[in-house]
């Protein structure tokens, strides 16, 4: 059986799906043999997804690419449907979101950290806006971005002083 036009249905193809999001078939198959999503199919085996499984898997690749593990978010996504009743979902479910809360909590800090470390580095660099030498040691000996790169661990990746 052939599948109407894309604007004729209210379910999405793998590929489909794949492009909205802006990640791979291969990423969506993994994500559902993790059960993380559950897509039903046609006769022929074309995996198709409502508009439950897009929102699903949206916040699935945005904690993802946030940098949340899988077997987290496959514990997040899972836990419900083993548990015989609510109030044992609620009793399994709550710490997960408070271990959820902490993660976002270290996340966010290390971020803080990084933005830090990133105006540093970018105070530091910007000191070289007007230098008509090549940014290294040879040409530049009394540059202020080397002479300063411990300072930043950002310029240190950026501004590596053991270049020549």
């Amino acid at each position: 059986m052939r599948l109407p036009p894309r604007d004729q249905r209210d379910m999405l193809k793998i590929g489909e799906l794949a492009e909205d999001l802006g990640t791979t078939p291969r990423t969506i198959r993994l994500y559902e043999e993790l059960g993380l999503i559950a897509p039903e199919r046609t006769r022929g085996g074309t995996r198709l997804y409502r508009k439950k499984d897009v929102k699903r898997m949206a916040i699935v690749l945005r904690l993802a690419r946030l940098g949340m593990e899988l077997s987290d978010v496959q514990r997040l996504a899972c836990v419900r449907e083993q548990c015989g009743s609510g109030a044992e979902a609620v009793s399994k479910v709550l710490p997960l979101l408070d271990e959820l809360r902490g993660w976002i909590d270290s996340t966010r800090s290390e971020l803080e950290l990084v933005e830090r470390d990133l105006e540093r580095a970018e105070m530091l660099i910007r000191q070289c806006s007007r230098c008509p030498n090549r940014p290294n040691r040879r040409d530049c000996p009394q540059c202020p971005v080397d002479r300063d790169v411990d300072l930043t661990d950002l310029a240190r990746l950026i501004w590596d002083p053991t270049s020549p």
